[in-house]
């Protein structure tokens, strides 16, 4: 896949906008709307797919400062989050960037290089890190398969291992819809196409930092605003 930066920050953008929707849907608005809930439904794909994608661009040493921004942002996230979900003592799942979070893990430690005596620890050290650490995120394992399927397509030129990751990844979109009880997840594909499509030669600024900081920032967004309704 040949995918431009301007088409992967139009795609974050749109997981931004519905994630956004859908926060503002489970924990602020007063009249639930299962609209907003199936918009919702599109924040994860699309950020799996950018998350995805941009591992497999960028240099294996750097995903552990991906790592560590994921974990900075999520920790900083976790209280308003959970005062906003259930109350501040409540902390499972972790948010979504902890989901990305085990994603780049599991990558980091199935692409590191490492001598060919240690493969086989290091792989099923990545293996059990998925298994334990994705319990205990949000999408719980699915997240950080996807994340995982979509990285080795962007990576594999092998025709056979291809046919494999595609059989994979329509297994997890079902799984996905079947976890959501909808079928609105699907609709990031026509997303993405679009925006691949419409974006191949145009610019948009990158923003690096904009997602990192906007996961905390909204949620003191919504927390302010869901206090100053209730009062």
């Amino acid at each position: 896949m040949r995918v431009s930066n301007a088409a992967l920050t139009a795609i974050k953008y749109i997981g931004i906008a519905a994630m956004l929707l859908d926060h503002y849907n489970s924990f602020v608005k007063a009249e639930y709307s299962p609209l907003l809930y199936e918009i919702g439904r599109l924040a994860l794909p699309l950020f799996v797919f950018v998350l995805g994608y941009n591992l497999a661009r960028v240099p294996v040493a750097k995903i552990p400062k991906i790592m560590l921004r994921l974990l900075l942002f999520g920790l900083l996230a976790t209280p308003l989050y959970n005062i906003l979900d259930a109350g501040l003592w409540y902390w499972w799942p972790l948010n979504i960037l902890f989901t990305l979070l085990v994603a780049c893990a599991t990558v980091y430690l199935l692409a590191v290089p490492v001598p060919q005596r240690f493969v086989i620890a290091v792989r099923l050290a990545a293996l059990l890190f998925f298994i334990g650490a994705g319990s205990m995120v949000d999408y719980v394992w699915l997240g950080p398969a996807l994340v995982v399927v979509i990285w080795r397509l962007s990576v594999t030129a092998s025709h056979c291992e291809r046919v494999s990751l595609y059989s994979a990844l329509s297994l997890l979109a079902v799984l996905l819809c079947l976890l959501n009880e909808s079928l609105a997840a699907l609709l990031a594909v026509p997303v993405i196409w679009l925006s691949l499509q419409f974006y191949r030669d145009r610019q948009l600024p990158r923003m690096k930092w904009f997602f990192y900081w906007f996961y905390p920032g909204h949620l003191l967004v919504l927390l302010l605003l869901k206090q100053l309704l209730s009062g």
